[in-house]
Parts: structure tokens; C-alpha cells; sequence
């Protein structure tokens, strides 16, 4: 079996009939989503795995329509799921910059409605609301851009169920955004406005599929996406669910020659019920993956029109080995710099220690506009576009795919596969977590000065990158496959996970070892406060020696 046969079978063609196939609608838990669920079992099964489907309750919500005028003339808007409807919220309209609201006074927006820039952010909301505001309307890019307004990642529990926003929120295009705010300068700041809002918010039975090829062992490598969509969602997510397919096509008949199994998984709840599928998939099976799931390939929005700029994907310290050999052999890039992972991308697996590579590959060049001034505001100003101007609209429609740029994109995940399950030595590098985290909580000690004492974690971080190293020479690939996984089931929890590895943070920004963010107020307190803080930041520390010796121990027996 040559690597370069299963790069060469990726066929473009074939990539966008399945989207077309898996493109029956706008996919929210309705009747086309059931209609794709129903396409992806029988693709999946022709293609020779063996499919399994599953329904796990969780929390969904889906806008139902929305009414805005302000000044007497109505505009066009979208309401957001898990916020609260409105029945003709009337009150006075006024603007405040995205950036000061965060500072706004409560006499300037309580009681109000206000409009800001943007694509709507929980944060946003939530500082508006705290101060007062009666609603939220946001102005996006040409296309009104669905968004999702939570902070509570995946179906809530006891502890967040009261977790969500209590205003109503809207968005309205550029265009009309931009007619609004000069209307209101001329009328001296303020308008009187309407806002209606509905909004179903629900438990469901949120479908996932499981699509396995056997191999040699029953460990596994995952890819994983999900199928709900806003609108047709061709590339958000069509394109990664015609990937899983392809790549499953080209794999089952080699199955007798992987060493690996591969289990391609597919869930809804992604869009609407934030990150609800992958978490409760995650919650139901958390002993296997901690076990026995080698390696989290996460495929979304591949092969977008434009989409050149393959240097900023996401990959852990684990797998960015893996990450630059792919993108070199199936598209030629050598300059990929990667980032860290977000809370973002479905990653519902860090508890569980699994180690994660990637989510899209290509993004847009940047470019200027109002989409580009909205996905700088969500994401910060950096080097790519995002994913397109028509990323969350009605407009992500087949024709905003490249087939080629498409074919390229999957072929950078069969090169990750086609190493993952056939290797002899499993490409992910268990010491460069290690060290990653060494290096980061060595930020944290200099921040914190003698306020807190990491030296002892350090000093076993390094016996263990020590450890992982002598036992890469002496093991055979297998044993120290396995010694390598039980090593990341320590340590990806204290890099990523502030929580309970159980229990699923907060869908908002998180610093490295998160865990430690206290660190960054010390330096603010003072007397009562600052000594409650260092009574939490000790036993973080004991959380961190404890893991950093579990792993330890694993590495040295």
C-alpha cells in the first residue's frame, strides 16, 4: 500500500455529489436533517463500513422568525438560538461601538435597545445586559451571518442551566446596519424601535452516526463533524461530511492492512445547541475514548472558493508533526505555522485526553468588507478572511465550493489517515505535549512570581519528557503507543481543561492551562480577595503535580 495511491483515489467529482446528496435542506433537527442523516447511513454503507446510528438526548434551539423597526421603517433580521423571544419589545434604540461595550454606562443603555457591530457574541450580550440593555442588534456583513449567543458548551446541567442570555438579540445586514446608525446620528442619538423575537428552544433527540472500518487493533483513530447546517451549509458542514464519506470509500478496501481502526462520527446539535452532539457523544462513550481513541481529526468547511491560505489550521503540540507532514505531501505547503485550539471546533474531547489535529485546513485570504470587519471582531484581526462572506447564510450554497480546493482539503486528511492508521509508529508526539505544557506553565511561574511555586510540576515535566524518550527507544511501536496514550490522558487535561475532565468549560477564550487564568488578577487584588485567590491557585498546583506524577509513573513502568 502506497501513500501516494490513497492521495491519488481522492476524486473531486465524487466529493461534490456527495455534498449536492447531503445539501436537502437547512439541517435543524427537522425533517432534512433526518433526509441527510438517511443519505450519510446509506453513503457510509455502500462505501463497505459498518454504521451504527444512535439518538442522545440533548439541548437545541432554533430561530422561528424575527421583526425589527426603528423609526418606522422595518428592516430585515435574524434571531439567534438560547436567547429568549420577545412580543414587541418597544424602547428607545441607540448605538454603542462593539469595542465600548464593555465600558458603556448603565444610564447609557438601560431600559435600551442597542445596536452594535459585529457578529452577535455571548460576551457582548452579556456585558450589554448586565448593564441594563433591553435587547441587542447586531450589524453583520452583507448577509445576515447566524450565530449561536451561549456560553454554555453543549446541553446544560444543574450548575449552568441558568447559564443563558435574558434579552432578546437580532442581527440586520451592513447595508441596512449602516443606513440605521446614520438615521440615528441625524435624529440626535436615539429612535424609538421594535423588536420581536421567537425562538424554540428544546430537549431533543440529537442523531449521531457511527461509521467503522476495522483494523488490525481496536484502538481508533476518529474523524470527526457534524451535519446541521444554516441554510444548505454546503461548506459549513456538507464539505466535511462528503470528506468522511470519500475517505471512507478509499479506506475499506484496505482494512485488512490498517493497523488502526478509524470510526468516522457525525452529529447534529453543533449549530444550535452548542457543541450539543459532540458532548453528549463524548459523555456516552468517555471510557472508550479515554481508552482506546487515539487521535480526534475534526473536518469542517473544506474547499472553499478562494480558500488559499493553508498556514493557520489547528493542531495540538502532539500532532503538529502529523499536521506539517499532510499538508506538505498532499498540498505542498511548508510554511504551515498552525495555532493553538480555541474553544471551538467541536473539541468536546479534552477531558478524555484525546489528542486533536485540525478542524478546516484553507481559509480566505484576508480582504476588506463588512464580513471581513465581522469576522475580525469575533475572531481577532489575523492573517486569513475567515471562511468566506458567505460562511453561516443563506448563500452557503455548492456553487461557493472550489471541486479542486475541495479535493486538495481531503487529500490533506487522507495523508493525516493514511499515516494514522498504517504507520507502524503511531505520529503522535507525546513528549512535545509535555514540553508545550513545561513551556507554558513556565509563562505562568514568571507572571506569578513567588505568589505561586510550580518548580516541582516543572522538574517532572522534564523527568517525563525524559521518560517518554527512553521509552520511545526501548518499547516496541505498540507497547508504546499505549504508554503514550495513558501519557495524554494526564497531561492534554492539565494543558486544556480548567474543570472537571468530566464536565465540559465554558464555549468562551481560555488562556493555556486554563486552570491558572487566576494568575492574571493577582496582580489586582489585594487583602481578603488576593488571599482567596492564592488559596484556589494552591490547589490547582496539587492538581497539577498530581497529573504530571500519574503520567510520570506511567512513563517509567
Amino acid at each position: 500500500m502506497a501513500y501516494e495511491d490513497i492521495l491519488a483515489a481522492v476524486d473531486a467529482v465524487r466529493l461534490m455529489d456527495s455534498v449536492r446528496a447531503i445539501c436537502t435542506g437547512e439541517r435543524l433537527s427537522n425533517e432534512a436533517e433526518v433526509r441527510s442523516f438517511d443519505v450519510l447511513e446509506k453513503l457510509f454503507t455502500d462505501a463497505g463500513c459498518r454504521v451504527t446510528r444512535e439518538a442522545l438526548p440533548g439541548y437545541v434551539s432554533t430561530p422561528e422568525g424575527a421583526a425589527f423597526e426603528a423609526g418606522g421603517i422595518a428592516y430585515e433580521v435574524l434571531t439567534h438560538p438560547m436567547t429568549p423571544s420577545a412580543d414587541g419589545l418597544e424602547a428607545d434604540l441607540v448605538y454603542v461601538p462593539v469595542d465600548r461595550t464593555g465600558s458603556a454606562s448603565a444610564e447609557e443603555v438601560s431600559g435600551r435597545i442597542v445596536l452594535t457591530d459585529g457578529l452577535a457574541m455571548e460576551p457582548v450580550v452579556r456585558a450589554l445586559e448586565d448593564r441594563g440593555a433591553a435587547g441587542v442588534v447586531f450589524i453583520t456583513g452583507e448577509e445576515i451571518h447566524n450565530m449561536i449567543v451561549s456560553r454554555v458548551w453543549g446541553s446544560p446541567t444543574p450548575e449552568t442551566l441558568h447559564d443563558y442570555v435574558g434579552i432578546p438579540v437580532a442581527s440586520l445586514s451592513f447595508g441596512d446596519g449602516s443606513r440605521l446608525r446614520a438615521r440615528l446620528s441625524e435624529a440626535g442619538g436615539t429612535l424609538p424601535a421594535r423588536l420581536s423575537t421567537r425562538v424554540e428552544s428544546r430537549w431533543t433527540e440529537i442523531p449521531v452516526i457511527t461509521a467503522e472500518i476495522r483494523g488490525a487493533d481496536e484502538d481508533f483513530v476518529m474523524v470527526t463533524e457534524h451535519v446541521d447546517s444554516w441554510g444548505l451549509g454546503a461548506l459549513d458542514n456538507a464539505s466535511g461530511n462528503a470528506c468522511a464519506v470519500e475517505l471512507a470509500r478509499i479506506l475499506a478496501p484496505l482494512a485488512s492492512d490498517m493497523r488502526r481502526s478509524v470510526r468516522f462520527v457525525l452529529w447534529s446539535g453543533h449549530s444550535h445547541g452548542r457543541y450539543a452532539g459532540s458532548t453528549a457523544w463524548c459523555d456516552a462513550h468517555f471510557e472508550e475514548l479515554e481508552r482506546h481513541c487515539l487521535l480526534n481529526v475534526n473536518s469542517d468547511c473544506l474547499g472553499g472558493r478562494g480558500a488559499t491560505v493553508m498556514t493557520e489550521s489547528p493542531a495540538m503540540a502532539s500532532t503538529r508533526g502529523l499536521a506539517r507532514t499532510a499538508l506538505r505531501e498532499a498540498a505542498g505547503v511548508t510554511d504551515w505555522r498552525g495555532c493553538r485550539f480555541s474553544r471551538s471546533c467541536d473539541q468536546s474531547f479534552w477531558g478524555a485526553g484525546v489528542p486533536s489535529i485540525f478542524s478546516q485546513v484553507s481559509e480566505q485570504p484576508p480582504f476588506e468588507g463588512a464580513a471581513a470587519d465581522a469576522f475580525g471582531k469575533m475572531f481577532g484581526s489575523g492573517r486569513t478572511g475567515g471562511f468566506g462572506a458567505w460562511w453561516h447564510t443563506r448563500t452557503d450554497t455548492p456553487d461557493k465550493l472550489d471541486p479542486e480546493n475541495l479535493a486538495r482539503d481531503v487529500r490533506v486528511f487522507a495523508s493525516v489517515l493514511a499515516h494514522a492508521l498504517f504507520d507502524e509508529r503511531l505520529p503522535v508526539d507525546a513528549a512535545a505535549e509535555v514540553l508545550e505544557l513545561r513551556d507554558e506553565l513556565k509563562a505562568w511561574q514568571e507572571k506569578a512570581g513567588d505568589s505561586l511555586d510550580l518548580s516541582e510540576v516543572l522538574a517532572r515535566l522534564d523527568l517525563l519528557a525524559e521518560a517518554l524518550k527512553a521509552a520511545a527507544r526501548s518499547d516496541d511501536p505498540k507497547r508504546f503507543e499505549k504508554r503514550s496514550r495513558r501519557v495524554l490522558s494526564e497531561i492534554i487535561p492539565l494543558a486544556y481543561v480548567e474543570g472537571s475532565v468530566y464536565s465540559h468549560d465554558e464555549a468562551l477564550r481560555a488562556p493555556p492551562v486554563p486552570m491558572l487564568r487566576l494568575v492574571d488578577e493577582l496582580a489586582t487584588l489585594s487583602g481578603h480577595e488576593r488571599n482567596a485567590a492564592l488559596v484556589s491557585l494552591r490547589r490547582v498546583v496539587n492538581r497539577l503535580k498530581a497529573g504530571a506524577a500519574r503520567a510520570l509513573d506511567v512513563a517509567r513502568a
